[in-house]
This record gives structure tokens, C-alpha cells and sequence, in this order.
């Protein structure tokens, strides 16, 4: 009796569930201005709660387990706002392969949601 392919779906399964319980990469990208940095404070278990000054068209990565609830604090200019940038009963579906990629534009911010191809806005900033 082969056993090779019992064996290839069960190392494919248990890859699946690994790869499900990961860590996420949850990416921030300043495209506000030119000479405009973005200003960010992030709060989750087991992240770094340092402030980051992301300057125009770089960007800044944490890594999160997905139990957590990545909430950060933004700011740039005259205008603020609080949002949830990452959480996995939200995003597991919508982030490709366990990475989130967030746009920051003037408008709001946008997300890449995988199923549609494309960044979608998620949250506008309060004026």
C-alpha cells in the first residue's frame, strides 16, 4: 500500500493550519504629501508601543500574532485619528497570505483586500 500520498495530505494540512496561525505583517505606507511624515503610535500584546515617524513613500511593518488587536494612534499635519489596523476575526480573510497592506492617503486609509485585487478605503480621518 503507498503511503506517500496520505502522507503529502496530511503535511499539506498541517502546513494550512501552521500557516493560519502565523504571525501577520501589517504594513503601513505613507502616500499623504510630499515632505509630509506620518506620525504613528500602535498599542497589542507583545508590540513595541514606540512612536514612528514614517516619512512620504516609506513605510513601517509590525508583526502580530493573530489573536491580537493592532490599534494605533496616526497623525500628520493638523489632523489625527484612532484606528484597529489589524484584526484577525476582520482581516484574516480580507489580508493575502497573513500580510496587511495599508495605504495612508489624505483621504483615509486603505486597505489591499485580497479577493478584489485592489485597495478599498477602510477609514477617513476626522477633520
Amino acid at each position: 500500500m503507498n503511503k506517500l500520498p496520505s502522507f503529502l495530505l496530511l503535511l499539506l494540512l498541517s502546513l494550512s493550519i501552521c500557516s493560519s496561525m502565523a504571525d501577520f505583517r501589517v504594513t503601513l505606507f505613507n502616500d499623504l504629501a510630499e515632505n509630509t511624515n506620518l506620525n504613528v503610535q500602535c498599542q497589542a500584546a507583545g508590540v513595541d508601543p514606540s512612536q514612528h515617524s514614517i516619512l512620504f513613500l516609506h513605510d513601517f511593518t509590525w508583526n502580530v500574532n493573530p489573536s491580537t488587536v493592532l490599534s494605533c494612534d496616526m497623525s500628520w499635519g493638523n489632523v489625527n485619528g484612532h484606528f484597529d489596523i489589524f484584526d484577525a476575526k476582520r482581516d484574516s480573510t480580507r489580508c493575502s497570505r497573513n500580510f496587511c497592506a495599508w495605504r495612508v492617503k489624505q483621504d483615509g486609509l486603505y486597505l489591499f483586500i485580497e479577493a478584489h485585487k485592489r485597495l478599498e478605503l477602510q477609514f477617513t480621518w476626522a477633520h
